[in-house]
């Protein structure tokens, strides 16, 4: 929340509203010193006591000077230090004293938690919410555990360690004695039925954008300790979590706040969001609790042995210092680099470049791989199964109604009040056929190839066990998935909750074709350069005569032509003499001006139908993550080169930081890490209202219907195929507030837009009338 800033006091610094100075810092203790040979050029005393403060994880603070800095390091390599100031003699910093200068705000900052804890509690409780502090013994959960010990009475909160079997033992003893330090408190352990080393074997190595290990071994076992202490089958849980928005570019999107963030019974609520490592450690230095001796090996975050978010930094100090408790799942990680058919004079390189975090699917994977072939023939949807199926068809399907009639292998079942017959045949391959098939809407197709999913992937991770408001779905101890059909609502959400992927599994093995069933031809267009403002201008300025003038280069010039002609703003090449000339769109976009974000709202808007990489950005991607470049190229499979992807994807990213789409439109807001950027896909939160006006008058020229349902724009964002691009896809708009937003347009531009919500009926009417282009000359006037 504060900056800070140094005195000229030993190691002592200044919180502060007006200090400029925001990085992550933490406390340097003798033992991390020592590690690192440091008293060959230091002398320091041995005490226990921080010595001195690092920014950045990495560089060595005295009194505002960096006087050592480390550099390199991963896995297989000890970080080396640049030492920049030798022969110091380091003293203990003054604890009393940091506290002194900096308690008024620190206090301050304590007092808005307690009330925000008590705030939530009051709200909550009287909902019949049970309150839980998820404790992990790092030192954000240490804040949050104090924090929640000063606001609430012992007896109306537990504490859950999730121990997901792949902590350092470090970890594990800071849990003792936090235990000691809190006794009390309820202390519990919740654990995962599965081990890591099966998990592991069974979903393959997490990745970055595929971790699945956090709700195998982490929130999933959290809520199912809750329900065996409260005895509550369909217990509701506040979590207080120690999130920070510091700690990653995503987590500073989070709200203080979020409900069904986890699951549909989880209401996760952040007391320290808004806390940086700075204020974090002057809070728990001056309380003496830092309890885990991680951080005074130099460790800025514990965790996980192995983990698909960690630095290079922290993966060093793992495996240098506690090589046998990470070698297990180091050597998995080796060998799905060795299935990914990196040669084993590069494999190490391969692993400390983060080669394996971007895994989005099985490929290589020796149990990867679709297990599930879809076919259409005569009415029949048909599900062959490649493999033996991991559960019984029976047992699953009733998720999707009932089955109200079966002989032998053959069946009847009532699906969203419909009627399908069924058979299952496991004669040769196992085969499972249901019709008729043009009587199934999308949500009737989702939900069967969910529970297709499900009968050829499942393990009994038992992720959907928590998804279940009804405590219809449960995992047997044998593994087997039983439903409880008196209980079951059919509400799909044990088959949604993956993304449509409908097994966690799944989702985490199956391959990805085509960028997610797209064709992707012609993705690769723009010779890596992405639709800047500075071109836009360029052209707005000049026109067509912008091309001969040499200001740009050949290739960014052939660039821009494509990027042009894909937004609207130039015609065709096939055009004869019009080829090339400017459009109508281009006389409206010139009078708003290249900074306009209306401008660039229509641009994107325009390239929803005509650019393959932003149409698939705008599907495939999902909004409220973070990315990274090598995420995206993953994202977008196999078919092509990776060059090829590499490429398209370079464009796209370039596009978003060099044109408001990214930080104004929010589609991509890039955040600098080092040397490379990571993007935020936020979505408009406030759309301009002709902008969604326009998208929408679009929608009608290209699809022919000027009268549509909400249903029929949920239906495009859905398909590849559809001939419309709804703003909700465009724009990453929170589908919840479109309808408001609709409501808005008609109640200010009647003339334009007519909506209707009665009951469950919506409607949505445009002017046949009217167009596009008259939309912007509506911004124009």
């Amino acid at each position: 929340m504060y900056g800070y800033e140094w005195t000229s006091q030993y190691g002592i610094f200044k919180l502060s509203v007006t200090s400029k100075l925001e990085k992550e810092i933490r406390p340097v203790f003798k033992e991390e010193l020592d590690f690192f040979g440091m008293q060959e050029y230091w002398n320091y005393p041995d005490t226990t006591a921080p010595l001195l403060w690092a920014e950045g994880i990495r560089r060595y603070i005295l009194n505002g000077e960096c006087v050592a800095e480390a550099k390199g390091g991963g896995f297989y390599t000890k970080p080396r230090i640049e030492v920049f100031k030798k022969d110091l003699c380091l003293k203990a910093i003054d604890l009393d004293l940091l506290w002194s200068v900096n308690e008024g705000l620190i206090k301050g900052l304590e007092q808005k938690a307690v009330f925000f804890i008590r705030r939530q509690y009051e709200e909550f409780s009287g909902q019949g919410y049970s309150f839980v502090v998820a404790f992990s013994g790092g030192k954000d959960s240490l804040l949050v555990l104090d924090l929640v010990d000063k606001a609430l009475p012992p007896d109306c909160f537990q504490v859950i360690f999730s121990n997901t079997g792949m902590e350092l033992q470090g970890t594990i003893d800071a849990i003792e004695r936090a235990k000691k330090h809190w006794s009390n408190l309820r202390f519990y352990e919740a654990a995962s039925h599965m081990t890591p080393e099966r998990t592991w074997d069974e979903f393959g190595p997490p990745g970055r954008r595929m971790r699945w290990c956090c709700a195998v071994h982490k929130s999933v076992p959290t809520l199912l300790k809750l329900r065996e202490i409260t005895g509550d089958y369909n217990v509701k849980a506040v979590v207080f979590d120690g999130v920070r928005a510091e700690e990653s570019a995503a987590r500073s999107q989070y709200g203080d706040v979020s409900v069904g963030a986890k699951n549909i019974s989880q209401v996760n609520c952040s007391p320290i969001l808004k806390w940086n490592s700075a204020e974090a450690f002057v809070y728990l230095l001056k309380n003496n609790i830092l309890l885990n001796h991680l951080y005074y090996l130099g460790f800025n975050r514990v965790g996980c042995t192995v983990c698909p978010l960690s630095s290079k930094w922290r993966d060093s100090l793992s495996n240098s210092l506690f090589h046998n408790e990470v070698k297990t799942l180091l050597g998995k990680v080796e060998r799905y680099a060795e299935n990914q058919g990196v040669n084993a004079n590069r494999r190490q390189l391969y692993i400390e470049s983060n080669g394996w975090r971007t895994r989005m699917g099985g490929r290589n994977l020796p149990n990867g791989g679709n297990r599930v072939l879809e076919n259409i023939i005569n009415d029949n949807l048909i599900f062959q199964f490649t493999t033996s199926p991991k559960q019984n068809w029976f047992d699953v399907a009733p998720l999707l109604g009932p089955i109200i009639e079966v002989s032998g292998n053959r069946g009847v079942q009532l699906i969203q009040r419909r009627e399908f017959s069924f058979t299952v045949d496991n004669s040769d391959a196992f085969t499972v056929k249901y019709a008729p098939y043009k009587q199934m809407d999308r949500y009737i197709l989702s939900y069967l190839r969910g529970v297709a999913n499900k009968v050829a992937y499942c393990i009994g991770c038992k992720a959907c066990v928590v998804q279940c408001p009804t405590g219809a779905f449960t995992i047997l101890d044998s593994g087997r998935i039983f439903v409880r059909e008196d209980r079951c609502v059919h509400c799909g959400n044990c088959i949604v909750f993956t993304g449509g992927k409908g097994c966690l599994v799944a989702k985490s093995l199956s391959t990805t074709l085509g960028g997610n069933g797209m064709n992707l031809k012609g993705m690769n267009r723009y010779q890596t350069f992405g639709f800047r403002r500075i071109w836009l201008e360029h052209y707005f300025e000049l026109g067509s005569d912008c091309f001969s003038t040499g200001h740009l280069g050949n290739r960014q010039y052939d660039a821009l032509k494509v990027w042009l002609k894909e937004s609207g703003l130039i015609t065709p090449a096939n055009k004869g003499e019009k080829s090339g000339n400017p459009t109508p769109l281009f006389e409206r976009l010139k009078t708003l001006g290249a900074y306009n974000p209306l401008t660039w709202a229509v641009i994107w808007s325009n390239l929803a139908y005509a650019s393959t990489i932003i149409r698939w950005y705008m599907l495939k991607v999902p909004a409220g993550e973070t990315y990274e470049k090598g995420d995206l190229v993953s994202m977008l499979g196999d078919d092509y080169s990776h060059s090829t992807r590499d490429n398209a994807i370079t464009s796209l990213l370039e596009t978003l930081r060099h044109s408001p789409v990214g930080s104004v439109l929010k589609q991509g807001i890039p955040i600098a890490i080092g040397n490379s950027y990571k993007f935020i896909k936020q979505g408009w939160e406030t759309p301009d209202a002709l902008a969604v006006l326009y998208a929408l008058y679009l929608w009608a020229e290209k699809t022919g219907r000027h009268a549509f349902s909400l249903a029929q724009l949920e239906q495009a964002r859905s398909s590849d195929e559809s001939a419309g691009m709804d703003p909700v896809s465009i724009f990453a708009i929170n589908p919840a507030a479109f309808k408001e937003i609709l409501q808005e347009l008609a109640l200010h531009f009647e003339k334009f837009i007519r909506v209707s919500f009665v009951a469950d009926l919506d409607n949505v009417r445009l002017s046949t009338e009217v167009s596009s282009l008259d939309i912007i000359d509506l911004a124009i006037e």
